[in-house]
């Protein structure tokens, strides 16, 4: 490899560094409270190299939301497939809730990014094609889901809100609400018992 083709590769991989570190530390600490040092010295580059990469922080940060949702886009598709062919609407409420849940087991991060836009009212979210894009996933499958039910003329956009809801909420409450209620959100039995629980839940609100 000569020269002139070591410098893309070597900028691809220090880009993609910078936007890991920026991701964990965004998803742990917030937007506030990221420093472009503190991305620059987790990336294990120089203090000016995220800004060259990304501009600014609030670059930086929608670049991460960027690339977050565009995973986040795949969920529907991968429930879909999941489904199979012709899938009955039980089927594919129980592809969704696996394809949303396995996601949130890979990508926590997401969530938590999620969380610290409404918590800062950080509105740098909107200005992220791919995020409306996934939010348009999510409408989709749930037109789907409601064809053909007693629900089918209930406002898609709140209908979309409850589910995610529903599907977000050990996420968020479970260390400290579901601790109350006795539920240990961190155990590889409850969540088996919560897969089962939503789609029996989805299934009895959405399928009637």
């Amino acid at each position: 490899m000569n020269p002139a083709e070591a410098r893309p590769r070597e900028g691809n991989q220090t880009r993609s560094a910078i936007l890991q570190a920026a991701t964990q530390l965004f998803a742990t600490q917030g937007f506030a409270a990221t420093g472009l040092q503190q991305v620059a010295d987790a990336a294990g580059v120089a203090r000016a190299t995220p800004s060259y990469f990304f501009g600014s922080k609030e670059g930086l940060w929608k670049a991460v939301l960027e690339a977050q949702n565009q995973l986040a886009a795949r969920i529907v598709p991968v429930a879909f497939a999941q489904a199979g062919a012709q899938p009955d609407r039980a089927a594919l409420i129980g592809a969704l809730v696996d394809a949303t849940l396995g996601f949130h087991e890979q990508h926590p991060e997401f969530l938590r990014l999620i969380q610290w836009s409404e918590l800062q009212g950080n509105g740098l979210i909107h200005e992220v094609p791919t995020h409306g894009q996934a939010v348009e996933t999510a409408v989709h499958a749930v037109q789907h889901v409601l064809r053909g039910s007693a629900m089918q003329e209930e406002d898609v956009r709140h209908v979309v809100l409850s589910v995610l809801g529903a599907c977000y909420a050990h996420l968020v409450y479970g260390r400290t609400l579901g601790l109350t209620l006795g539920l240990h959100t961190d155990v590889p039995a409850f969540l088996t018992e919560r897969r089962a629980h939503l789609k029996r839940l989805l299934l009895a609100t959405l399928g009637s």
